[in-house]
């Protein structure tokens, strides 16, 4: 092998290592924010103004999703895991009874006993207080749920007053006369619950 052809080599070599690392470099960045995305954050934007004032149509809001219901599939097999830290007058973003992504504020845990009578809503006999809502809004009563009457779905039909079960939670929007929230849908399963709202603008 004469010495041009050695060199020409070498050239081949160094390009060849400099392009392979940059595609590694690539491949794992790709693959962080890929797992970012599924399993610690996600951007949505606001449909609609159910949580008006707080939220407007259009509103871009930054999810957590660290704990929350994640599922996936390997080998055939649907893996679920959720320990989510849920606290009272948390943003949430959560699957309803259609399918659709929906941010709501959780009012009420598992365990606590709620009424919704007289415009009013009481937690554990308590009246909430709701300083994000404008003053003298009235928050009407649960109806008669037609989003759940589907056979085995996994939303629990709500009354005026009741006790939260485990795992459920009660969810509201604050534009409470222009809301679907679970006065409709009822009480929300966790594993519906995809993250909390930790930033929006």
């Amino acid at each position: 092998m004469d010495m041009e052809t050695e060199t020409k080599l070498s050239r081949w070599w160094v390009k060849f290592k400099r392009y392979t690392r940059r595609s590694i470099l690539i491949f794992f960045f790709l693959g962080f924010l890929l797992f970012v995305r599924i399993f610690l954050f996600q951007i949505y934007s606001i449909q609609g103004n159910s949580m008006y004032p707080t939220l407007e149509h259009g509103s871009v809001v930054f999810v957590w999703k660290g704990g929350f219901a994640i599922s996936a599939k390997f080998f055939g097999t649907e893996l679920l895991y959720t320990d989510p830290e849920i606290n009272k007058l948390d943003l949430v973003l959560f699957v309803s009874e259609q399918d659709e992504l929906v941010v709501k504020r959780v009012i009420g845990l598992p365990g606590e006993f709620y009424s919704i009578e007289g415009g009013r809503v009481l937690i554990d006999s308590t009246e909430l207080l709701e300083n994000y809502l404008p003053k003298g809004t009235y928050t009407s009563e649960p109806s008669t749920s037609i989003f759940i009457n589907r056979h085995n779905s996994p939303f629990l039909a709500m009354d005026k007053q009741g006790r939260i079960p485990p795992g459920y939670y009660l969810l509201l929007g604050d534009n409470r006369q222009y809301s679907t929230d679970s006065r409709s849908f009822g009480l929300v399963p966790v594993e519906k619950i995809k993250g909390k709202v930790i930033f929006y603008f």
